[in-house]
């Protein structure tokens, strides 16, 4: 249920950015955003690419989540590696992944910097969280995994709602969006890297497994691809000009 009311909580933020954009004074373009939307669900849910890549996503999870190693896992970190420190870190951590956090700063900072680079990031962010939701949910009942403090997490679907790791998913989206808008190779990794952390927090807290938190991030990033690949039609323009009686030239125009 807690999901669920994240998810409309998100919805609610969308929602109200073309009135509070008007308020402040900023101009928006909602078809446009609209749009990429409508394109970045067909990118992910309509695309036989992407859901071959969701489906291995799903069978290394299952694999983990089905078998002792998930257990393994939570049992060697839980008794080897967690301590206050890492309890602490942990409260830092998980700030990313909470839905009452990321999407406000991700509709202000679009609100408010729409022109520049910063606003692109928190637009590729947002357009991420939305395409990404829905299949986020349907998983995390549809596996049917429960906490570690609940029982193991083998999948009995529909049975409980924490197959996939919510703060997982949100805290790496916005990580994971400006690694893909950076060229420095240094600087995209350690992007990456801090994309896992979300995740790492909640394993840390006992509150999910492995493969829920690992689920989470690939739903991230695959949902950041679907926005990249979005945008890459949007900048292909292909033009076709006739040559008198020597036939027609076809022209492709990428921006980049």
């Amino acid at each position: 249920m807690y999901h669920i009311v994240s998810v409309a909580v998100l919805f609610l933020f969308i929602s109200i950015m073309c009135p509070l954009s008007e308020s402040l004074g900023i101009e928006i373009s909602a078809s446009e955003d609209l749009s990429n939307i409508k394109n970045d669900y067909k990118n992910f849910y309509l695309s036989g690419d992407n859901l071959i890549q969701l489906g291995i996503g799903l069978g290394v999870a299952g694999l983990f989540a089905n078998t002792s190693m998930d257990g393994d896992i939570q049992d060697f970190y839980q008794d080897n590696v967690r301590s206050d420190v890492t309890d602490d870190l942990s409260k830092i951590l998980k700030v990313p992944g909470s839905v009452f956090i990321t999407p406000p700063v991700l509709v202000a900072t679009y609100l408010i910097f729409k022109d520049s680079s910063a606003g692109e990031w928190a637009q590729r962010s947002l357009r991420a969280l939305i395409v990404g939701a829905p299949a986020g949910l349907l998983l995390q009942r549809a596996t049917g995994g429960s906490r570690p403090s609940e029982g193991d997490s083998k999948w009995r679907p529909f049975d409980d709602a924490n197959g996939l790791s919510g703060h997982s998913f949100i805290g790496a989206v916005p990580f994971i969006t400006a690694a893909k808008m950076n060229d420095n190779f240094y600087v995209k990794g350690l992007l990456y890297g801090l994309s896992v952390l979300p995740g790492l927090s909640r394993i840390n807290d006992n509150k999910h497994y492995f493969s829920q938190t690992a689920l989470g991030w690939y739903l991230a990033f695959l949902s950041c691809n679907t926005v990249e690949k979005t945008n890459v039609k949007n900048n292909t323009k292909v033009a076709i000009v006739p040559l008198s009686n020597k036939g027609l030239l076809i022209t492709i125009n990428r921006s980049f």
